[in-house]
């Protein structure tokens, strides 16, 4: 009996051990014949994603290149349109006319001084400027730009203190000997950007300025056939600064005329949107999200240029004041809206600049109302050489006006003071009948206007400073 009931129980855990057992091998065999799970990013999406970051790695940095290369670039525009059509390199183009509306050469020129021009190629040699005596304190001033559009000399009536002078202009890496009576001047490029300015006292100075202004004049140091023959600006496209051009103008600029050692840190980074400084952009090598990403970049980055005002602005009374303004530093975004906005603009210590688009009341200044600008005594410019008010169109290019006049200005002897020193200005379409001499024309549409201190005394326009606001009136009828 105790036998037949052992051998029970042990069929009955051979059965249970089957039972346990089976379970495991059917989810093994099931395991092995189960179709394999999915890649969690299957290959075409991963190439997708990784097409998509490339892109926007290359419209984040084209952005960043765009700003920091602006000025590069619309110097390398401005050179070649001015090497052909006012002097070669290395030669003063003298105007003898003030600036007009049909006056191109720059955005927001003043229609007070004659300007000088010379585009600089200091690879080769130095090149000698001289300025004249100056015994009747003309206001002048020769201001020089690296290429990057910072300003880092002036010669002016303000540092010369009226003296003649002999200064000679090398590159960054020229070592020599410098001539006697003779100043260095170690310019932070090759390329280099020469404007002068000249007042003009009024219509019947205008010979006299022009005389003067020929007295300032500009040889190479070298008189080699090397030297007398200085390279030729290349030709830039016509959008240069809204196509693929605008990256290889950029690298070919920064390539012959090198930054700053701290700037290479942006520099590497572009490189890695094809934007190489040492070995310049070749698009044909670049893959379509890399182009992809920079032609949107090309899109978008001209307008954040031109906003960048936002950002650097101090805004009284409608007045606009910008800094910083003249150099830069690491400020690039000012940089770059000063370039599209004002190129060429000088420094706080030679020309101030305050622009205002608006009235008191925060309206678009318009041809179609009319407006009195009232300085108190104690309000109007403190300068050591003169001011002015110009009118501007939308475009930044002195606007066109019935009178064919575009500014008012301190230094010509006809404006009409009031009995305590103070002064009224009309801005308006028509004539101001018995106030023509204050009257500055104003243009059909929108208008805006640029206050200028020219030779400003020091610690008289601070940062608190705050011009008279522009009041609509009645007018002068």
């Amino acid at each position: 009996m105790l036998r037949n009931r052992k051998k029970i129980f042990e069929l009955l855990i051979s059965a249970l051990c089957f039972a346990l057992v089976l379970p495991v091998a059917s989810t093994v065999q099931a395991t092995q014949t189960k179709p394999p799970t999915p890649e969690p990013f299957p290959m075409a999406q991963r190439l997708k994603q990784l097409g998509q970051s490339q892109e926007d790695l290359a419209y984040s940095l084209g952005i960043q290149a765009y700003v920091y290369g602006y000025p590069l670039v619309l110097s390398a525009k401005t050179m070649g349109e001015m090497t052909q059509t006012r002097a070669p390199l290395n030669q003063f183009f003298y105007s003898e006319t003030l600036a007009s509306p049909a006056f191109r050469d720059i955005v927001t020129p003043n229609s007070d001084t004659l300007y000088m021009s010379a585009w600089l190629d200091l690879s080769q040699s130095p090149m000698i400027l001289k300025v004249p005596d100056n015994p009747q304190n003309r206001y002048y001033t020769v201001q020089m730009l690296d290429v990057y559009t910072n300003t880092f000399r002036n010669v002016s009536n303000r540092s010369t203190k009226q003296q003649s002078g002999r200064y000679m202009i090398a590159g960054p890496k020229w070592r020599g000997i410098v001539p006697a009576n003779t100043e260095l001047i170690q310019a932070p490029t090759d390329t280099v950007w020469l404007i002068g300015r000249v007042e003009v006292k009024g219509e019947r100075d205008l010979p006299q300025a022009v005389a003067f202004e020929k007295q300032i004049t500009l040889t190479p140091m070298l008189q080699t056939k090397q030297a007398a023959v200085p390279q030729v600006s290349p030709t830039i496209p016509a959008d240069a600064l809204t196509s693929l051009s605008f990256f290889q103008i950029m690298t070919e600029m920064i390539r012959k005329n090198p930054p700053p050692a701290c700037d290479r840190v942006l520099l590497d980074q572009f490189a890695l949107a094809g934007i190489d400084s040492e070995h310049g952009f070749s698009p044909e090598k670049l893959r379509p999200a890399t182009i992809a990403g920079l032609r949107r970049a090309l899109t978008d980055a001209p307008q954040i240029v031109k906003n960048g005002f936002v950002s650097y602005t101090t805004v009284r009374n409608g007045w606009g004041s910008f800094a910083p303004i003249g150099t830069y530093g690491n400020q690039f975004l000012a940089r770059a809206f000063i370039a599209y906005s004002g190129l060429a603009a000088n420094v706080p210590e030679e020309e101030m600049y305050f622009r205002a688009y608006t009235d008191e009341r925060g309206a678009m200044l318009t041809g179609t109302k009319r407006y009195t600008l009232h300085f108190a005594k104690e309000q109007l410019p403190q300068t050591s050489a003169f001011w002015s008010i110009n009118v501007y169109n939308n475009q930044l290019y002195l606007a066109s006006t019935a009178a064919n006049r575009t500014s008012v200005r301190s230094n010509t002897g006809t404006l009409v003071y009031n009995s305590d020193g103070s002064l009224d200005l009309y801005i308006q379409k028509e004539p101001p009948p018995g106030k023509e001499a204050n009257w500055l024309p104003a243009p059909d549409g929108n208008f805006n206007l640029v206050l200028r201190v020219f030779a400003p005394i020091p610690d008289t326009v601070g940062k608190a400073h705050a011009w008279p606001p522009i009041r609509e009136s009645k007018g002068v009828k």
